[in-house]
Formats: structure tokens, C-alpha cells, sequence
């Protein structure tokens, strides 16, 4: 019950801000290149950062669940589960869901196999292969393309998804890239300064 409610507000407070970000997000970029203190040109280079990485992560998400499903969807049809086309669709939501994925699915049609029709060789092979379609899609599809339409490198994409993970809960798998990437712009902002210092002719010595 607890957890139930904390989903509703949680679906709730998105709902919310997301219909402000859309009716006012114009005024809210506007009042936070005021407020900022760095360049205008720096303002911009980290917006655009973040939305082809919010773009990216969106992406990722959607695709690896893709490939889950139509992993998961062979796997089905090999064993003979009938409804192949809805327990396909259904392991594409699952896989969007955080840490749990589509393991509640397989492992109740792993269980289905086992309990029900005494195959316990295809229950076990149903397990293995949900784990490993699994962490393909997790391991594999997401850091490439995080990598593909970012300039995070693959093995950075893969630590900063399981970092955020790890620190902050689900949400982590979204803010995590996010943090590593826009502090990876901060950097290349923070050496173009340097460089453009170090480039800066000096000031003519003064005669006394």
C-alpha cells in the first residue's frame, strides 16, 4: 500500500511538472541564463548538452526494451507458450521499469513450465535466457547508444548508469548520465577558458 501510494504521487508530481515544462519552458530557460553567472554562449552549449542527452537516455530506454521484448518474444515462441504477441508487448513495458524489468513475467512463465507443464529443462533455460537478454539490453544496447548520440565513451555511459543507480535509486539511471555528461561539458568549458588565459597576450610592463 505504501509503496502503491508512493507511484501515484510520484505519477502525479511528473504529470504536473511535466505540464508546466511544456506551457512554460521557454520562461523557465530564459530566467535561468539570468541567473547564472557563466557566459551566454555556455548557457546554450549546456542546454543543447542536455537535451541530446535527455533525448539520448529516452532512446536508450525505449530501444532496449525493444530489444528485450523481441528477444524475449523468440524465446516464447521456441517453447511453445501461446500469446507469444502479448507476452512480447508486455516484457516491452516490464523492461522499462527500473532494477525489476521483465523478470516478474519470465519467471512466472518459467514457473508456469515447472509447476504446470513438468518441463522443469525449458523452466530452467527460460531463467537463463530472461537474465541474459536481460543484461543485453541493460549493458549493451543502453551504453551504445548513449555513446552514439552523445560523446559519453561506452564504458563511462555503462558506470554512469549503474553509479546513479547505485546512489540514487531508479532515478539514478536517468540523472546518473545526465550528471557525467554535463560535467564533462563544465570541463571542456573550464579548459577553453584556461587555454584562451594562457593564449591572452600580457599587459605591456609600465615604465617607471
Amino acid at each position: 500500500g505504501g509503496f502503491l501510494l508512493e507511484v501515484l504521487i510520484g505519477l502525479g508530481v511528473m504529470t504536473i511538472s511535466l505540464y508546466y515544462f511544456f506551457a512554460d519552458g521557454p520562461a523557465m530557460i530564459s530566467a535561468f541564463t539570468q541567473v547564472t553567472p557563466l557566459d551566454q554562449r555556455y548557457e546554450m552549449q549546456l542546454l543543447d548538452e542536455f537535451g541530446t542527452l535527455t533525448r539520448a537516455i529516452l532512446i536508450a530506454m525505449l530501444l532496449s526494451a525493444f530489444v528485450q521484448g523481441l528477444l524475449a518474444g523468440i524465446g516464447y515462441f521456441v517453447l511453445g507458450f501461446e500469446s507469444v504477441f502479448l507476452l512480447t508487448v508486455v516484457t516491452m513495458l516490464l523492461a522499462l521499469v527500473p532494477f525489476v524489468g521483465a523478470a516478474p513475467l519470465w519467471g512466472m512463465c518459467a514457473l508456469w513450465l515447472y509447476a504446470h507443464d513438468g518441463r522443469p529443462q525449458a523452466a530452467i533455460l527460460l531463467a537463463v535466457y530472461g537474465i541474459a537478454y536481460g543484461l543485453i539490453g541493460d549493458n549493451v544496447v543502453k551504453p551504445l547508444v548513449l555513446h552514439g548520440r552523445s560523446n559519453l565513451h561506452p564504458l563511462l555511459a555503462l558506470l554512469s548508469v549503474f553509479g546513479g543507480a547505485k546512489a540514487l535509486g531508479p532515478i539514478g539511471i536517468v540523472v546518473g548520465p545526465m550528471a557525467v555528461a554535463i560535467l564533462q561539458t563544465l570541463l571542456v568549458m573550464l579548459k577553453s577558458e584556461l587555454t584562451a588565459l594562457d593564449n591572452k597576450p600580457a599587459a605591456p610592463a609600465v615604465a617607471i
